[in-house]
């Protein structure tokens, strides 16, 4: 896989970086980028929680290497940032990397809403 094509990358978000917690459990925002050709696949995942059933959003975020805007985007898994899709928040639960003739080509992140 070089490049993912152009015609699947027609999505946008806000990145969201946090900084450390405060003793309140209150989280201060550093920074906010915007993401531009992107490509974002969101699903609903049925899960059960300790007081019953409760429905979770889930999704992936595809972001290229070399056609994504801006192309110095930096992602962290551990709760350090999170991505905003039309007003939702999730958090960046898992972070893949795809390499394709020992270059990086692409991203993978799991969602967690």
């Amino acid at each position: 896989m070089k490049h993912i094509p152009y015609r699947l990358l027609d999505g946008s978000c806000i990145l969201r970086v946090y900084g450390n917690k405060d003793i309140f459990g209150g989280r201060e925002v550093i920074s906010e980028r915007s993401l531009r050709r992107v490509h974002i696949e969101l699903f609903r995942k049925k899960d059960v929680s300790k007081n019953g059933e409760a429905v979770f959003s889930c999704g992936r975020l595809y972001y290229d290497c070399g056609r994504s805007i801006p192309e110095d985007a930096v992602f962290s898994a551990g709760g350090d940032s999170a991505v905003i899709i039309s007003g939702q928040e999730f958090r960046i639960s898992e972070t893949r990397y795809h390499y394709f003739g020992g270059r990086l080509r692409s991203i993978v992140l799991e969602l967690k809403g």
